[in-house]
């Protein structure tokens, strides 16, 4: 090695032990550097790894509920379920951590077992309690043998033992006085959507659709789950459409800006405003809102509405202790429209508008929206709730036909007068 390269070797050498550390100890936190630093804390914890696995609010609001249970059922210590959360997994982590975790889960689901024998919950319920513990260990590397959980747990769904409403305690809980319970009610009866779509759905999401030739709404499309990988389309009838549409204008007429953005349900206000200087100002405080200042209506806010109406219609008993009634408070909307739409339609397209699973058949059964919706036509005015709707329809329709027939009726007329008929 010539004397110029050695020396350039040495150089970069020193360079690289004595000058590089200093240039690392002062350069810029980047931005994703930054983030990491920011919500380390704030993501690491037990609870929060749980969460992170959950999409649906949902799915979210049941999962924390029922475990808490399991940690309320072996008195883990904490405040708040985060704390909880980190004192089981304290509990639970060491040399028996495996024998230990099964015996827990096990003992719990034995009791579940248990309450299921004495039909105190349907067998079908039983793991609904173990899901979310499944999730939590998972989400923390916290082992224990599945198997063993599993096997004594009941086999098979098993259909609950409940009903859907009859078309009199229907129109008796729409007697309610909640705005909401209408547009909600006959939206969910007509297209058989869940009650967790009510956290996406928007005015634009709701698009009627007319009869080419007499310009009368037949029916509305909704897309359930806009934006999410779960999307999917359904219908609903004239009747729920219109529904949707006076809460929306009612909402507008009181002062709310409504635009294709707007949540369909929103938290209520108090109607009954005065206005000074232009400016809204409530008549009482309280739990109410503001109208100009809406606040998305969550599933949960929905399912309370129907909890209380019920009741207070007297459908249900006002007795808190009764756990389970004849039939649920919402998703029976849901069983509703699946019992009368497979009267005339398809079972593989009646699935498809409750965004079911098909299974294999959905890679080769491809429906197009139109063959959809003239099979959805045929249990319009079985999914139709009011009487005088289903008759202001027909009286559209005979309408119409009365106009097609004075119109021939003229033509033929003319045509006499020309040819010199009497």
């Amino acid at each position: 090695m010539c004397q110029k390269q050695f020396a350039l070797h040495w150089a970069h050498t020193i360079a690289c032990v004595y000058y590089v550390p200093l240039l690392i100890q002062n350069v810029q936190v980047t931005r994703p550097q930054q983030y990491y630093l920011n919500h380390k804390n704030k993501n690491s914890g037990p609870f929060s790894r749980f969460q992170y696995a959950i999409r649906s609010e949902e799915t979210r609001r049941k999962y924390v509920r029922r475990l808490e249970i399991f940690f309320d059922f072996y008195q883990i210590r904490g405040d708040t379920i985060e704390q909880k959360a980190e004192d089981f997994l304290k509990m639970t982590k060491g040399k028996k951590g495996l024998e230990n975790t099964t015996d827990l889960i096990l003992n719990y689901m034995s009791y579940h077992i248990d309450r299921a024998t004495k039909k105190t919950i349907s067998k079908s319920t039983v793991r609904n309690f173990y899901k979310p513990i499944k999730l939590f260990c998972d989400m923390n590397n916290l082992i224990f043998n599945a198997k063993v959980v599993t096997r004594g747990m009941p086999s098979g769904p098993e259909n609950a033992n409940d009903r859907i409403p009859t078309m009199d305690e229907i129109l008796q809980v729409l007697k309610y006085p909640d705005r909401r319970i209408k547009p909600v009610l006959l939206t969910m009866i007509s297209s058989g959507i869940r009650i967790g779509a009510w956290e996406w759905l928007k005015w634009k999401n709701i698009i009627p659709i007319y009869n080419e030739n007499t310009g009368i709404i037949i029916v509305a499309k909704i897309i359930v789950y806009d934006g999410e990988p779960e999307c999917y389309f359904s219908f609903i009838t004239p009747e729920a459409y219109n529904a949707l549409k006076e809460w929306m204008d009612f909402r507008s007429q009181q002062g709310e800006t409504i635009t294709g953005e707007s949540r369909l349900m929103r938290d209520i206000w108090n109607t009954g405003k005065i206005m000074i200087n232009s400016k809204e100002s409530n008549l009482k405080k309280g739990t109410c809102g503001i109208v100009s200042i809406p606040k998305k209506a969550d599933a949960n806010a929905i399912r309370q509405i129907f909890t209380r109406a019920w009741k207070i219609q007297n459908v249900r008993p006002s007795d808190n202790n009764i756990k389970r009634h004849e039939f649920k408070s919402t998703h029976c909307f849901r069983k509703y429209f699946e019992t009368h739409a497979m009267e005339s339609m398809k079972l593989l397209n009646v699935k498809i508008l409750m965004g079911h699973d098909t299974g294999l058949e959905k890679s080769y059964y491809k429906p197009d929206e139109k063959t959809l919706l003239e099979d959805y036509l045929k249990v319009v005015d079985l999914l139709t709730i009011n009487e005088e709707n289903r008759l202001r329809k027909k009286v559209e329709m005979l309408r119409f036909e009365k106009n097609k027939m004075d119109v021939l009726f003229n033509e033929f007329e003319e045509m006499k007068k020309r040819i010199g008929m009497k």
